[in-house]
């Protein structure tokens, strides 16, 4: 597995591209209407692949590819969420809005409801306690490939995160997935192939 070396920025708002492989094109920075609820702005990353049906299981970090998510003030974190899209309750969002802001990290699931997400060798404390930086270089969150949430649907994108702050963000991570197999007669007759791409850099705020 050869690492991808080529690296480029998804800055807020703008669609400056630099594709790091064939299926992976680039992530998407969306900032998200608070509505004043919480302190600071709200931005949801997602990775955006070349066909429906491409799949994202990892994002991770390793020696030779650090995973790194920091701001330059404090992550918002609510009492009754998580360093993790498993840890936010439907109900509990019901009545809480400010939940809804909450700073976690996902493949593809906002919430607990049918959500595989786990974390490996991940330290979240700081994060959630103090809103500190995420960082590994030996740990990733993942799904396993046969669930839905690890797919890219209609539009392509897969969610990676939601993250709000008063401060900068500043982004660096590497992403682990596969190209969607295509099937004929129950035979492999395309795809399935490896996703890799190291590196990747946004900025928000």
């Amino acid at each position: 597995m050869n690492r991808i070396t080529t690296l480029f920025t998804a800055l807020l708002m703008t669609l400056m591209v630099a594709p790091l492989s064939a299926q992976f094109l680039r992530l998407d920075v969306e900032e998200i209407d608070n509505e004043g609820k919480v302190p600071g702005n709200t931005f949801r990353v997602y990775a955006v692949f070349e066909n429906e049906g491409d799949i994202l299981d990892a994002i991770y970090g390793e020696a030779s590819a650090l995973l790194s998510i920091t701001s330059t003030k404090p992550f918002y974190q609510h009492p009754k969420g998580g360093a993790l899209s498993t840890d936010i309750q439907r109900y509990d969002l019901s009545v809480n809005p400010e939940l809804a802001y909450d700073s976690w990290v996902t493949i593809g699931s906002a919430d607990n409801y049918m959500n595989a997400l786990s974390g490996f060798i991940m330290e979240f404390g700081d994060f959630e306690s103090a809103g500190g930086k995420i960082e590994t270089s030996n740990g990733a969150w993942f799904v396993t490939p046969d669930k839905r949430q690890s797919m890219a649907g209609s539009s392509k994108r897969i969610l990676l995160m939601q993250l709000t702050t008063e401060g900068e963000i500043n982004g660096l991570i590497n992403l682990h997935g596969r190209t969607k197999a295509v099937m004929k007669n129950d035979v492999l007759e395309s795809g399935g192939e490896q996703i890799k791409a190291e590196g990747i850099v946004f900025v928000a705020g």
